[in-house]
């Protein structure tokens, strides 16, 4: 048996069967509930709206579960939109996304009561930049995504204030030997913490492997960008009114864009130690630790620590959640 610090997904949309695009809090405890028998102890809500209104209306109405939930604790918010790209808008659809504005952004920070920890947007969009140093001064951590630049803007990006990058490789600029852009750009950043998702299908492991020896154990964070259909048995499903099909780990639309995981935290935990070649302490560090730090907690999350809160995970011998913890209380029992 091996024990270690309980797992934190700070890039998580939903799973097992609760969305978090929702105005209902019961869907976050629903899921709250759920996730440790993933291992997962602590997360992100990972949401946005069809529209300022929207995106306000759910924040506020999610507000309260932060901190406020039995089983995995909720950490605050990761607002992926709406100030992306178009060109890389991934499985959102481009009447969500919005351009960059400070007035829409202290209504969110607002409406979420300062609890919003992350923001995935765009460097190379106009107003992008002056949004970056208020999410900064806020509190936030402005994390580069869904995004187009050149390697030339994402630098203008880095100094503005991103420190984050939201699932490196996937929606963005594919590298050019002429034009690295933001997959080069991001890598060599040493201000800047990247996001793999190891499910093996929205990256082959190999680019992982590369991106791991660059970034190292200190700059990588393990996500799921798990959907609602995560851990569960559905073939099909919808997102956003368009129907998705799951095969393997993938959820994707007819036309082949990839909308999300459905590979739980437990299995990307696995997945880090075999597509990275970590050993099981660096693998807790990738999947704990380093989230701990993207979403605030760092002081007293991802690590089994005197003064820390006692999250921990029990795994067996093939690395299967046996026993999770939430702060001092089993949650999940599966021995």
């Amino acid at each position: 048996m091996t024990v270690g610090p309980g797992l934190i997904d700070v890039h998580v949309h939903g799973g097992g069967g609760h969305s978090f695009f929702t105005q209902d809090r019961s869907r976050i405890e629903a899921y709250a509930a759920w996730a440790p028998r993933n291992g997962v102890t602590s997360f992100l809500v990972s949401t946005v709206g069809n529209g300022p209104d929207e995106t306000e209306a759910i924040l506020e109405a999610l507000a309260p579960a932060v901190g406020h939930t039995s089983g995995a604790e909720v950490l605050g918010f990761h607002l992926e939109g709406p100030f992306i790209n178009p060109v890389r808008h991934g499985a959102f659809p481009p009447g969500m996304l919005r351009a960059p504005s400070l007035e829409e952004w202290e209504r969110f920070d607002a409406a979420a009561g300062g609890n919003i920890r992350q923001v995935t947007l765009a460097p190379e969009l106009p107003g992008a930049l002056p949004l970056i140093h208020a999410i900064d001064r806020a509190g936030g951590i402005p994390a580069m995504g869904h995004t187009d630049a050149t390697t030339a803007e994402c630098a203008a990006g880095f100094e503005a204030g991103i420190r984050h990058v939201t699932h490196l490789f996937n929606a963005m600029r594919p590298i050019h030997q002429r034009e690295g852009g933001p997959i080069v750009a991001a890598l060599l950043e040493d201000r800047a913490t990247c996001e793999l998702i190891c499910d093996g299908t929205h990256v082959d492991p190999a680019p992982l492997r590369m991106a791991y020896r660059v970034l190292g154990p200190s700059r990588t964070v393990v996500v799921t960008d798990n959907l609602h259909l995560a851990g569960m048995e559905a073939t099909s499903g919808r997102f956003a009114g368009e129907e998705v099909t799951v095969t393997g780990a993938k959820a994707a639309k007819a036309d082949g864009t990839i909308v999300g995981s459905v590979a739980t935290m437990d299995t990307h935990f696995r997945n880090t130690l075999e597509f990275l070649g970590v050993d099981l302490a660096t693998a807790f560090r990738l999947c704990s630790t380093n989230p701990a730090g993207v979403a605030g907690a760092a002081g007293r999350k991802g690590q089994i620590e005197p003064g820390f809160d006692a999250d921990m995970v029990l795994l067996d011998g093939e690395l299967r959640v046996r026993l999770t913890v939430c702060r001092g209380e089993v949650v999940f029992d599966g021995r």
